[in-house]
């Protein structure tokens, strides 16, 4: 068996097909490649598939805001940069820790409990390298500095989905630098 296309106007118009020494010019068909389907162009000489059509502004704002999103993930999931270029981990659990390392640091501060000898032997990295936090100060100020970075990310990640959001044409999704601003 083989595949003929008919071609109208120098568009694929239906596929047939033929019994292998069938001519398809008997049946108003033309010979092609295989992966060759309804609505490619054949000017007589080139086979070419049809273009990609433009994808509407709506598709381009959802790409954009998909774009965002990812940038976004990608920059939580390389965690918070400390001194000696280390990085904190930004995931739930990680913020979770923080926050319960923070209130006892906070109490510790105040004296209503002793600052335990697990925090002060340091907070692990993403590095696996302990960050000594000897003093309950040492341990707010980590939790702070974390807590700051993540808030600034996710802030300038809501500040780019809500400037695509906003945008009204495409030349105003496309000024949106979704690689810029972001806390270094």
């Amino acid at each position: 068996m083989q595949q003929a296309y008919v071609v109208t106007f120098g568009i694929v118009t239906n596929t047939i097909m033929l019994e292998d020494d069938a001519n398809p010019a008997d049946f108003g068909a033309t010979a092609g490649p295989l992966e060759a389907v309804i609505g490619w162009s054949f000017d007589g000489v080139n086979w070419s598939a049809p273009a990609e059509p433009s994808p509407s502004f709506e598709d381009r704002r959802k790409i954009k805001l998909d774009d965002i999103i990812a940038f976004g993930e990608t920059l939580l999931a390389a965690g918070a940069p400390v001194s000696g270029g280390l990085h904190v981990a930004l995931g739930d659990g990680s913020r979770a820790d923080l926050t319960a390392m923070a209130a006892t640091a906070t109490a510790a501060a105040s004296g209503s409990v002793s600052w335990p000898e697990s925090y002060a032997r340091g907070w692990i990295t993403i590095e696996n390298v302990r960050i000594p936090l000897a003093t309950p100060a040492a341990g707010l100020t980590l939790a702070a500095s974390v807590g700051g970075y993540y808030a600034a990310l996710v802030q300038h990640r809501r500040d780019l989905k809500d400037q695509a959001l906003a945008a009204v044409d495409t030349a105003a999704l496309d000024a949106i630098d979704i690689s810029a601003g972001w806390p270094a």
